[in-house]
């Protein structure tokens, strides 16, 4: 490779822990994809990277569209001249709160759309240059919620379920490649995200008290997480390993959420209940 800059990818690029990915990567040296679906965004990250030296490459993105994803890729190519990327950080995605009988099969298949399928095509573009240079790295961004489902989390959680699940199949499928998945599983991290969950709420529903009740105590929950920048340091340190973990856990909450397979069912649903006040009314 001599003296070429690394090229990583970065999916989600415009706010919070995307972007905050986009700079820290760029700052150790990387040249940088940065995609998003908001050319204002994107054009706003560019031009703080031009600024300080560094390079960043705008591509727009929408996870969630065919057509996107293929004209994205095709601009990656031409952007590397027909390399492709080093590194792809999968960080577009969003979350869904809400009742399961609430949520309705249109928003279930939007949210699959963007953190499930459109992310596995996105990656399947770039798979074949780097099973031919027989290196890479690909880094998804999970979340706590991807070990354990909570109430109204359910949708959530079995869409990073999922990409936890495909996450597992191709670290194993990859290694004989040289390709290296890693998985980033935050808890609670006070940043655009949150304020962009969609909230299943329809007026009148039967679980309209124990949701409110849930968004309080969720909404509280980012007072004890951690800064988007710190999400990127470990996505940089999980790059940058010679040897990467399958799985970096941050924050206490998702500590704790690896920890839950040791704790009988029935505890757990007590706890659940109790915080959530999810209790028989009579």
């Amino acid at each position: 490779m001599g003296t070429r800059a690394q090229i990583a990818a970065v999916t989600g690029a415009s706010r919070g822990i995307g972007r905050a990915t986009a700079i820290e990567l760029a700052r150790a040296g990387y040249r940088v994809i940065a995609l998003a679906r908001t050319r204002s965004d994107l054009q706003s990250l560019s031009d703080e990277g031009q600024d300080k030296g560094w390079e960043i490459v705008p591509v727009e993105l929408d996870i969630a569209d065919e057509g996107s994803r293929s004209a994205a890729a095709e601009a990656v190519m031409r952007a590397t001249d027909g390399y492709g990327v080093d590194v792809l950080v999968n960080n577009a995605g969003y979350g869904l709160m809400g009742a399961m009988e609430d949520i309705s099969q249109d928003a279930l298949h939007r949210l699959f759309e963007v953190n499930v399928f459109g992310l596995l095509a996105f990656t399947q573009a770039f798979l074949p240059g780097m099973r031919a240079r027989r290196r890479g790295r690909i880094i998804n961004l999970s979340s706590a919620a991807g070990r354990v489902s909570t109430p109204f989390t359910g949708a959530y959680s079995a869409s990073k379920f999922a990409l936890e699940a495909m996450s597992d199949a191709l670290r194993l499928e990859l290694a004989p490649f040289g390709i290296e998945v890693v998985l980033i599983e935050p808890g609670p991290i006070p940043t655009h995200f949150g304020r962009s969950v969609v909230r299943a709420a329809p007026e009148g529903s039967a679980y309209g008290p124990y949701f409110r009740r849930y968004t309080a105590v969720h909404d509280r929950s980012g007072w004890f997480g951690r800064s988007a920048e710190s999400v990127a340091r470990t996505v940089l340190r999980a790059v940058q390993s010679e040897h990467p973990r399958a799985r970096y856990t941050i924050t206490a909450a998702a500590r704790l959420a690896t920890l839950e397979r040791f704790v009988p069912t029935r505890v757990r649903d007590w706890a659940m209940r109790l915080v959530m006040g999810l209790y028989t009314r009579t």
